[in-house]
């Protein structure tokens, strides 16, 4: 075990996969990790945090996410909180986090200490979430680690107007009935997101910073978005680990 009694670990129980985080007293990240989201089969998540425990002499935990309730911790935060507190942590200005995860997407309004100024969260069942494009890619035979490398081949400007998951695989039924590429169908599947996301309140004049497990796997969604917008948008270094990130951090700031 590492003797040092400062560290603290934030804990992201998201709608697919649960992240840890374990920061040191001046909040830098030290290890992360990351496990299928808490099932019957509680065997992933009670391993990886008695493995963290042997390793970290933790002080403090806060839990996040839609499962926080679940566990024990010394404190809870939502993943609005979570998400502008850890990246503000490494990028201290004034901005939007736009958090693309399994289940909802999120727009934050952040200011340059973390605090939220305001938010936006879709209202269109998963559209344009990371189960959208799971089941999407399922039905048209895509590979997921595939997509991003296929939709850069491609300049098609084809989209899926289906906001519903189930009238939206109908779709796909069709492009493929009509031999549409597969490079035009991984494009038209990030572009759908695009749309999605470009009908939400997000302020023009500020920088966007991706976060959510959507972006680390499809990172070509940086380029369209960028593409759309017209705004400098960027990634955040381990994207899928920022909202538990700044769980940490929050738990060692208590």
């Amino acid at each position: 075990m590492n003797q040092t009694n400062h560290h603290f670990l934030g804990i992201d129980l998201g709608s697919s996969f649960t992240k840890f985080v374990v920061t040191d007293e001046s909040g830098k990240k030290v290890d992360h990790a990351v496990v299928p989201t808490l099932s019957r089969n509680k065997h992933s998540f009670d391993d990886q945090h008695q493995k963290i425990r042997d390793k970290y002499s933790i002080r403090k935990v806060c839990a996040t996410g839609y499962g926080r309730d679940s566990i024990q911790s010394d404190m809870k935060k939502t993943e609005l909180i979570c998400a502008s507190v850890g990246i503000s942590s490494l990028f201290p200005q004034r901005k939007n986090i736009l958090d693309i995860g399994g289940e909802d997407i999120k727009i934050i309004e952040s200011e340059a200490d973390g605090q939220v100024i305001g938010f936006h969260m879709n209202d269109k069942c998963s559209a344009g979430t990371g189960t959208f494009i799971t089941e999407i890619a399922e039905k048209a035979e895509l590979e997921i680690s595939e997509m991003s490398e296929l939709a850069e081949k491609s300049t098609a400007a084809r989209i899926i107007n289906s906001f519903c998951t189930v009238f939206a695989k109908t779709e796909i039924l069709g492009w493929k009935f009509e031999d549409v590429p597969i490079e035009d169908i991984s494009r038209g599947i990030y572009l759908s997101i695009v749309n999605r996301i470009t009908k939400l309140p997000l302020r023009m004049d500020l920088p966007v910073f991706l976060c959510g497990g959507v972006i680390a796997y499809h990172p070509f969604l940086i380029s369209l978005l960028t593409q759309e917008l017209g705004v400098k948008v960027q990634a955040t270094p381990d994207p899928q680990f920022m909202v538990a990130l700044g769980a940490a951090v929050l738990a060692g700031k208590r």
